[in-house]
């Protein structure tokens, strides 16, 4: 595509060069996440162009999610885990605005990958089907089903585990990855429900004082989680 039309939230320049490789399709909507090779040439300045991008990732060099991604267009969204084991560089991809925004993170934050629950439906075989932000279903026992939309869960990567949950509720650790407020963490006061089909508005806690914004607008996380430092 034309780097003028280049979604905002890779935040890079829209001038120069002409062109911008395109994400192909994937776990992420395209204007919420970027190409592999925009990170590591432009956001991480870790190659000078596409040919060095294009031979570490022949070479394994890189992992998303614990798995190595050979396609520079291959797209990396929210809570995505980039990891470089051969620099000892691991990543977090967490948004502010409408950006995102690569934040470092230790070795051991590299293991553990969040994933938001949006959806859970019963399918065949008395299992429950549980639809996560990142475009994968996990399928679950019937008795086994501790989750609900706004629920997260905590995956161990790269064996892609199920290592344990995060429950939305009063108390919880949040961060806001949408909305004017994006970027802030905070803890959930309480969910301010409005009348008819209209979404419900979340009262969060944070340093600099109390914030409303949309409760879908809400990722929980745990003590655990490592906020990065931002690259």
């Amino acid at each position: 595509m034309k780097r003028l039309a280049s979604p905002y939230a890779w935040g890079v320049g829209r001038k120069t060069p002409k062109w911008a490789p395109k994400t192909v399709p994937g776990a992420h909507k395209q204007l919420e996440c970027m190409p592999l090779v925009i990170l590591l040439r432009e956001k991480l300045q870790l190659a000078a162009n596409a040919r060095e991008v294009k031979r570490a990732l022949n070479e394994g060099l890189v992992l998303v999610d614990g798995r190595k991604i050979k396609e520079g267009d291959y797209g990396v969204g929210l809570m995505d885990v980039i990891s470089i084991p051969c620099q000892n560089k691991y990543y977090r991809i967490l948004s502010r605005g409408r950006r995102l925004e690569i934040t470092e993170i230790s070795e051991k934050q590299a293991n553990v990958k969040y994933a938001k629950v949006l959806d859970k439906r019963m399918v065949r075989g008395g299992k429950v089907q549980i639809s996560l932000h990142d475009g994968r279903n996990q399928l679950v026992e019937k008795e086994e089903d501790r989750f609900k939309p706004g629920d997260t869960i905590k995956f161990k990567v790269p064996e892609q585990k199920l290592e344990g949950f995060v429950k939305f509720e009063k108390g919880a650790k949040c961060f806001v990855y949408r909305g004017r407020h994006a970027g802030e963490f905070g803890e959930l006061v309480e969910v301010i429900e409005r009348a008819g089909s209209k979404d419900s508005d979340a009262r969060i806690k944070t340093p600099k004082g109390e914030i409303i914004t949309l409760s879908k607008y809400l990722f929980v996380v745990d003590d655990e989680f490592d906020k990065g430092k931002t690259k």
